[in-house]
């Protein structure tokens, strides 16, 4: 069992500088606690202390709030061979960094008390010398807090380091960023350099592409043009009359020549699409005039094939916002492709409003398109191979014509198709603001 002095004795003799301890004595077997209480008392020390066995030590362990521990050994037979005090300590080396340990003793060798200085005791006292133990503990007690005031110092000043190496540290990696940073604009600024160089070479091309497209149109267009005059002056027979091999050569000239001038207004017209030179003149258009005037341009084309030509307008549509010139071509555009891959049944152009949009969709019940044909049919010279359509010719130009056109207008077309069913050609162009005016 456990004794527990609580007792805080004081004497007139003089004190030592040390007061108000608070000690644990551990007793070893056959060791008693009297004589080193009465040894404090008589040297005027204020102290209260808790005495445990050995064997109890374990429970004391998570408390240590105590000033300095009294390990009180004892030799049982002085005659004998006897425990060694380190041999009872291993429970000393959990907590020699947190309170001070004084070695209560009999009389030891030499070498075993150099082995207890080293284990980490504070000191050690003789039993029959304990008149010392205030000394030896007031000792003890001051180095043992100089020595953690040190060990303190010497963390701080560790961390100090480990932190001014750490800023080192982030100061070269700041140096590195900066570098790479200043890199960075550099490679940017190079890059910038070359968009700008890039761009203006691009104006030039664009300005040598207008001139391109300029002289085309004078040197191809107007010839073409002529050609084609004196065709149909000659197929008029305005200057006499042609044998049956005469007429069919100058129809066959006639033919090709508008061929070439539609191949070449598709062309000039894309390229000044492509090099970003048309410039559209959107206004207030009636949704029914452009689409009546669009369906007379191919109405003599599928009265020839016996093609029922539709309009349908829905009630809610009166307006669009377009360019009149632009919107009319796409449309004869779209209605002339269905009517050239139409053989029988009917081509329909139907209006109706999504949203801020308008559909214009051709539908007709021609051959369809397959899926193979359809990832092309927007490419430039892309035609339709149909033996169903043999004799139709066609630029190849035209519907990627009308999709940059549309995509000018900020809006689309959508092709829906099903091979020998038919297909649905839809232009989107934003309705009108104010559709009801």
């Amino acid at each position: 069992m456990s004794n527990l002095f609580g007792l805080i004795l004081q004497s007139n003799q003089k004190q030592t500088k040390i007061s108000n301890l608070n000690l644990l004595i551990v007793n070893a077997q056959g060791a008693e606690a009297e004589v080193i209480i009465k040894a404090l008392e008589k040297a005027s020390v204020s102290f209260s202390c808790c005495v445990i066995s050995v064997d109890e030590i374990s429970l004391y362990l998570p408390n240590l709030a105590y000033d300095a521990i009294l390990y009180n050994f004892c030799l049982l037979n002085p005659y004998q061979s006897s425990p060694h005090p380190l041999e009872q300590l291993q429970w000393w080396e959990k907590i020699q960094k947190v309170v001070p340990l004084i070695l209560i003793t009999d009389v030891l060798g030499d070498e075993v008390a150099i082995e207890c200085i080293q284990a980490g005791m504070s000191g050690y006292v003789l039993r029959h010398k304990l008149y010392k133990l205030p000394t030896i503990l007031e000792t003890a007690i001051a180095s043992f807090t100089q020595k953690q005031k040190q060990e303190r110092q010497i963390a701080i000043i560790e961390q100090q380091q480990e932190y001014i190496k750490q800023l080192e540290q982030e100061k070269q990696n700041q140096e590195k960023l900066l570098t790479t940073l200043l890199a960075t604009i550099g490679q940017q600024q190079k890059y910038t350099k070359q968009l700008e160089q890039e761009k203006q070479n691009q104006e030039e091309a664009n300005e040598a592409t207008q001139e391109f497209i300029s002289h085309l149109n004078h040197e191809l267009r107007s010839p073409i043009a002529a050609i084609l005059g004196f065709a149909r002056m000659l197929k008029e027979e305005i200057y006499g009359s042609l044998n049956d091999k005469q007429m069919q050569y100058i129809k066959a000239i006639a033919t090709i020549g508008e061929h070439a001038l539609n191949l070449i207004n598709d062309y000039l017209d894309l390229a000044k699409v492509n090099a970003d030179k048309e410039e559209l003149e959107p206004e207030k258009l009636a949704v029914e005039d452009i689409c009546r005037a669009s369906l007379a341009i191919v109405e003599e084309k599928a009265r020839q094939k016996g093609l029922k030509l539709n309009l349908d307008i829905d009630r809610e549509v009166y307006f669009c916002l377009a360019d009149k010139l632009r919107l009319q071509q796409i449309l004869v555009n779209l209605l002339s492709n269905a009517v050239k891959f139409t053989q029988e049944g009917s081509v329909t152009l139907q209006i109706t409003p999504q949203e801020n949009n308008l559909r214009f969709s051709v539908i007709d019940t021609g051959i369809g398109i397959s899926a193979e044909n359809q990832k092309k049919l927007f490419q430039p010279f892309q035609q339709i191979k149909n033996s169903a359509c043999k004799g139709e010719k066609g630029t190849g130009l035209g519907l990627a014509l009308s999709r940059k056109l549309a995509m000018l207008h900020g809006g689309d077309i959508i092709l829906t198709s099903t091979e020998g069913k038919g297909s649905c050609f839809t232009l989107y162009i934003p309705r009108c603001p104010d559709n009801s005016l």
